[in-house]
C-alpha cells in the first residue's frame, strides 16, 4: 500500500482474541483493519500493479519501469534472451502509466481503450486496467498500459469505451506520495 503495514497469520482459535488485543494496543496509533477493496485503491494510488489485472502476457519488466534486469545486470540469467528480442526492444511498447480524467468526477471505465485517431481508422494504443474513486485524493485515478507511455506523461489523449469517447491525461503511475515519505515517516 505504500504505508507501513503488517500481515499476521494465526490459527482460527486464538484469532479473535489476538485481533482484539492488537486493535486495543494500536488504538492511539490509528491501527485498523484493511479490506480488499481499500487495499486495491491504496495500491492504485501508489501506482502498484497487480500481475494479471494490470499486465498481460506481453508485459515485460521494463514496460513497468523495472529496467534493472535488462539494463544493468551483467552476465547470463534466466529470461535474458526474452528481454532483448526485437519485440521486447520495440520503441512503441505499451508502458505502465496513470490516467487522470479531464472532464467529470467519475472514474474512468476499466477496459477503455486509448484511441489513436491519426490514421484512417481509430486504433487502440493502450487501455485502462484499473480505475477507482480515490477518497484520499478526492478525485478519480486510473492505471493502464499505453504505447510509449513514459514519454507521453502530461499528454491529453482520447479514451473510448462502449461507443463513448472522452479525454484524459496521461500521468505518472503514482498519484499519492510519489517520494514515499509516508513509508519512512
Amino acid at each position: 500500500t505504500g504505508d507501513r503495514s503488517y500481515e499476521i497469520s494465526a490459527r482460527a482459535t486464538p484469532a479473535e482474541a489476538l485481533l482484539d488485543r492488537l486493535l486495543e494496543a494500536g488504538r492511539d496509533l490509528g491501527v485498523g483493519l484493511l479490506g480488499v477493496e481499500a487495499l486495491m485503491v491504496l495500491r492504485a494510488e501508489k501506482g502498484y500493479f497487480v500481475v494479471g489485472k494490470d499486465t498481460d502476457g506481453t508485459t515485460m519488466p521494463h514496460d513497468l519501469g523495472f529496467a534493472g534486469p535488462r539494463e544493468k545486470r551483467a552476465g547470463d540469467f534466466i529470461g535474458k534472451r526474452s528481454l532483448f528480442t526485437e519485440v521486447a526492444s520495440a520503441p512503441d511498447r505499451r508502458q505502465w502509466v496513470g490516467f487522470e480524467p479531464t472532464q467529470g468526477r467519475e472514474p474512468l471505465p476499466c477496459g477503455a481503450h486509448v484511441v489513436d485517431l491519426a490514421g484512417p481508422r481509430p486504433r487502440s494504443a493502450g487501455f485502462v486496467t484499473s480505475s477507482y474513486a480515490s477518497p484520499t485524493l478526492g478525485r478519480p485515478i486510473a492505471l493502464g498500459l499505453v504505447e510509449r507511455g513514459a514519454a507521453r506523461i502530461g499528454e491529453t489523449i482520447t479514451l473510448q469505451h462502449l461507443g463513448r469517447r472522452f479525454p484524459a491525461r496521461i500521468a505518472p503511475p503514482c498519484a499519492f506520495d510519489p517520494k514515499g515519505e509516508r513509508l519512512h515517516a
